[in-house]
């Protein structure tokens, strides 16, 4: 497909997940169509608690009118600097709700990525597991920090952490303890234990939008590979020195599903060290061609302050943008995407890096960030 005016595109994004469908809503701002792909049949309840920034807030009514005023109806403010905090499968549905209902997002579920063929005549033709094929002028990565796109591209394989991570959602009963009771008017209450290295555990309450709704998050870097012992129950039984404390993780934990007291994959993070950038063309994070990678695919970081998916609706907004804007090649402002958003991509991934090695490596409390790398945040794109 040769360059074409940027309403008459065709994108195609693989995920669809909260950057996936952010990504989506902008893109049907300045393309003809968008295919969103999601490997999953179905939308699940899934995860824990998604914190948006400040920055990810001010993206919102750029991808879509009014979407702002709808985020705010259903998360709480629960962070610092205004952040809006949200039972995760609620606000990746509020995403999903404006994308079905605009016309020109068509949504694919149940369909696995295997292969990308591209070519300056006939753009890009994306292969999954099923035998559909889709054809479009440009490709975009959103599928997590796992990304099936990532391999395609051959970039480097993704860093495994030494930390394990649970999360789960609970409905505390009227009948349930004082204590437990009480984690519903205390918003977000961490519990750092022995000496904070072997287990990092956070409740979240919502009792005021969700009655009675707490959702929680568990990491430890005991290995739990290799020790099939190893649950939430005995994770903290062993290592919960204060007994009160350890009574209430265990009542919290007593009404979660079974589901959630299952280990997530091992925490990972993209490769973003200097010796990684360095091998990829274009001053970007590896993308090549008719295909970009954004959010996690891209530049998955720590979660020691839950910035990563504010970054993303930051990245679903500038690449809007820049394709809206620019009169290059696709290639070429693909490019341009991925070079203008690394150095503020960079700066965030390498503070939450430090602050996870302090957190969990050196068993210390964090102190608040700096105001002036705050402003810098939360001042958004």
């Amino acid at each position: 497909m040769k360059s074409q005016p940027d309403d008459e595109q065709v994108a195609i994004v693989i995920g669809a997940g909260p950057s996936g469908l952010a990504c989506s809503l902008g893109l049907s701002n300045v393309c003809k169509r968008v295919l969103l792909v999601e490997k999953h049949p179905t939308f699940e309840k899934r995860g824990s608690t998604f914190g948006m920034a400040k920055n990810g807030q001010k993206t919102l009514d750029e991808l879509r009118p009014g979407l702002l005023n709808y985020m705010e109806d259903i998360g709480l403010p629960g962070g610092p600097g205004g952040t809006l905090v949200f039972v995760w499968w609620e606000m990746r549905n509020a995403f999903l709700h404006h994308v079905r209902q605009t016309e020109n997002i068509e949504l694919f579920c149940g369909e696995e990525f295997t292969d990308i063929e591209e070519s300056d005549e006939a753009g890009v033709t994306v292969k999954f597991k099923s035998g559909l094929e889709l054809k479009g002028d440009f490709l975009v990565g959103a599928d997590g920090v796992h990304s099936e796109v990532r391999k395609v591209l051959d970039l480097p394989p993704v860093l495994v952490s030494d930390t394990t991570i649970y999360r789960g959602s609970v409905q505390v009963p009227e009948a349930a303890s004082p204590e437990l009771r009480g984690l519903l008017q205390k918003g977000i209450v961490p519990f750092f234990t022995g000496d904070g290295k072997e287990i990092y555990f956070v409740s979240f309450n919502f009792n005021e939008r969700y009655p009675g709704r707490l959702t929680w998050f568990l990491a430890t870097r005991l290995d739990v590979d290799k020790d099939s012992s190893l649950t939430p129950f005995t994770i903290s039984r062993d290592n919960v020195k204060d007994e009160s404390e350890l009574r209430l993780l265990h009542d919290i934990l007593s009404l979660s599903e079974e589901d959630h007291l299952k280990p997530y994959p091992k925490s990972s993070i993209v490769d973003l060290s200097e010796d990684a950038l360095s091998t990829f063309v274009g001053g970007g994070w590896g993308g090549r061609g008719r295909i970009t990678l954004i959010g996690d695919a891209a530049h998955g970081m720590r979660p020691t302050d839950a910035y990563g998916g504010s970054m993303a609706l930051e990245d679903a907004v500038v690449l809007s943008r820049i394709l809206k804007d620019g009169k290059e090649s696709l290639p070429v402002l693909l490019r341009r995407f991925e070079s203008e958003r690394l150095p503020r991509v960079k700066r965030v991934y390498d503070n939450q890096y430090e602050r996870y090695d302090t957190r969990m490596r050196k068993g210390t409390r964090l102190d608040p960030q700096p105001q002036e790398f705050m402003d810098w945040l939360l001042a958004g794109v």
